[in-house]
């Protein structure tokens, strides 16, 4: 399999704070990794330096071959071909569902109308959101609204999608709905990492499991390895606590 990220001695520091420390990992073209652990453990922080939302203290990210942290690196090009779903939605309310979706495509791509209008329709499609073309985000449930949010990073036609914990903002009933669209982009061969909390989830749709604790990668399998098979204890300790 081709990497289509790697991360090479990453490091991460707010203020005195390190956060990451020295993170080394590859992810594969068309793989699903998912990244667990404690709240505090850096798992966001990864995710977010993977397209430099967060700045790393040091380390290479080679995306594509290319390095993030370069200075002559046009980062902005680069994002385009990396999709972002936050756990709070970032939708924008001024625009309607279909609007929202086609803004990226129209104003950074530079697409056609309808080139752009007929596949950001299609990615609505695809999460179930096609008959709230015209609505207004704030109408929608939580679900609905990371549906959308879904959409709209699919409609830039990303190599790559990164979810940040997107499930954590949304009531019990509505994860479900979220996770069954995820799971179906999983089945299409999307290249997927996934901050979750959801340990069903990574059970069910990971290629491997990143387990994280106290800003290092302490332990990476299989998620039949990793959830029957845990080798360090710490892993154990964690996993017996989310168990219900």
């Amino acid at each position: 399999m081709n990497k289509i990220i790697e991360i090479k001695n990453l490091k991460k520091a707010f203020g005195q704070n390190v956060v990451l420390k020295d993170i080394n990992l590859d992810i594969y073209q068309g793989e699903v990794l998912t990244i667990i652990g404690s709240s505090g453990s850096g798992k966001s922080t990864l995710l977010r330096c993977m397209n430099l939302l967060e700045n790393p203290s040091e380390g290479e990210i080679i995306f594509e071959g290319v390095n993030l942290i370069d200075q002559s690196t046009n980062i902005n090009l680069l994002r385009t071909k990396m999709g972002m779903v936050f756990q709070n939605f970032n939708l924008f309310n001024h625009l309607n569902v279909l609007d929202n979706c086609l803004l990226a495509p129209l104003k950074v791509l530079h697409q056609p109308y309808k080139e752009a209008k007929d596949f950001a329709i299609r990615k609505l499609e695809s999460v179930g959101m096609s008959q709230f073309l015209f609505s207004n985000p704030m109408a929608l449930s939580g679900g609905q609204k990371q549906r959308v949010a879904i959409a709209r990073a699919l409609a830039m036609n990303p190599d790559i999608l990164l979810f940040d914990e997107p499930t954590s903002a949304l009531d019990p009933e509505m994860v479900g709905e979220v996770l069954e669209v995820m799971k179906a982009l999983a089945q299409t061969g999307m290249t997927m990492v996934v901050v979750t909390h959801e340990m069903d989830f990574a059970k069910a749709v990971s290629s491997r499991v990143v387990f994280m604790d106290d800003g290092v990668i302490l332990e990476t399998g299989t998620p039949d390895e990793l959830f029957f098979n845990p080798q360090e204890e710490r892993t154990k300790q964690f996993l017996k606590r989310v168990k219900k």
